[in-house]
């Protein structure tokens, strides 16, 4: 009989020890997806960021090529219009 009831407190030992590290292992799963999840936030606030700098920076360079390309027609006819003047007077001689 104490031979058995040996078995038993052994038995219980080791269920209860498996028990308590299934516990801390879950708890350890949990921990990690937590920080995982946080993990995964902070990357997508970042990236969302970056994007709408991104953004931001690709839009002034379209509106300052904007502006230049119409200078540059504005000069452009000017020069034509000097051009055609010229022509005008040379022909006119």
């Amino acid at each position: 009989m104490n031979k058995l009831l040996k078995a038993l407190l052994l038995s219980l030992v080791v269920t209860v020890s498996f028990a308590a590290c299934s516990k801390k292992a879950e708890d350890a799963a949990k921990e990690s997806a937590e920080k995982a999840k946080e993990a995964v936030t902070e990357m997508k606030e970042t990236t969302i960021d970056a994007a709408k700098a991104a953004a931001s920076v690709a839009a002034a360079a379209a509106k300052d090529a904007a502006t230049a390309t119409s200078e540059a027609i504005d000069e452009a006819k000017n020069n034509a219009a000097d051009a055609v003047q010229a022509a005008k007077d040379a022909a006119a001689k």
